[in-house]
């Protein structure tokens, strides 16, 4: 008789009072069975399931971070989320997953509100801290922005405000806006996702960024570029490059920003 390796079986009883769906309560309550001894071919016979479907249910569910399998068992459409947000659906998987470590309560309500609200973007209800380092700081310093260690490097050199630093974001905070708030002066434009004048470089963790029409999916995805004026963090901690919208890449995305009219520099 089998046993869950990975998973929690106290804390998937714990989710099976907060699930709504039919398949949800059905998947939780196959899992806390087989950890108590009860065989694939019995709880297929329990369940009106084939015994595949137990195994490849148990499989999902044995797992430290168990949540995005629950959340599409709830109705969640991932891949929708990963659209809106502007996100890859394995990051949004992933956002569900670190869930796993909250409250359950509180883990069951985030899963609820996004299978009720279709395809929300990802925000997180946390604050965020952001490194930023300038691209010409680095360019002039010989450093690419493909190094690993690149912001050791920063941390490690005689850099300080405009070139290198760190700020909090939080909740329902824009990156553009945290940084303001900060007394920081990005470049920018739009202020709505519509030109590059205030894109960043995500070279550690990640950023969401519902409501961009102007980037193409190769800058978001092999670039790694966002918008900080849409750019909201869904990890603790993010390391981003700024400055970058004068590059040759993002030139013909640019607008006028309001510091041009007025003869100012960002």
């Amino acid at each position: 008789m089998g046993h869950l390796e990975q998973a929690d079986a106290d804390r998937l009883r714990a989710w099976l009072a907060e699930v709504r769906s039919a398949e949800a309560t059905a998947a939780l309550m196959v899992a806390v069975a087989y950890d108590r001894g009860i065989g694939t071919s019995e709880l297929a016979s329990w369940y009106g399931r084939s015994e595949a479907w137990v195994e490849e249910t148990i499989a999902a569910l044995d797992s430290p971070g168990f949540v995005s399998t629950v959340a599409r068992l709830e109705g969640v459409d991932i891949e929708a989320i990963a659209a809106e947000s502007n996100l890859a659906p394995t990051t949004v998987r992933d956002w569900f997953d670190d869930l796993a470590d909250e409250p359950v309560a509180d883990a069951a309500d985030v899963v609820r509100r996004y299978a009720e609200g279709s395809a929300e973007p990802v925000r997180t209800g946390t604050s965020s801290t952001v490194y930023h380092l300038d691209r010409d700081a680095a360019v002039e310093r010989g450093w690419s922005l493909d190094d690993d260690d690149l912001f050791a490097k920063a941390a490690d050199a005689d850099l300080d405000l405009p070139e290198y630093g760190r700020f909090l974001v939080e909740p329902g905070e824009s990156i553009l806006e945290a940084a303001e708030r900060g007394g920081r002066s990005w470049p920018y434009a739009c202020r709505g996702g519509a030109c590059s004048n205030c894109a960043v470089i995500v070279v550690e963790g990640d950023v969401a960024m519902p409501g961009q029409s102007i980037l193409s999916d190769e800058q978001i995805r092999e670039a790694n570029a966002r918008l900080s004026c849409v750019g909201v963090p869904i990890t603790d901690e993010v390391k981003v490059v700024t400055g970058v919208g004068d590059a040759d890449d993002f030139a013909d995305l640019r607008l006028p920003s309001p510091a041009d009219e007025t003869g100012a520099s960002d």
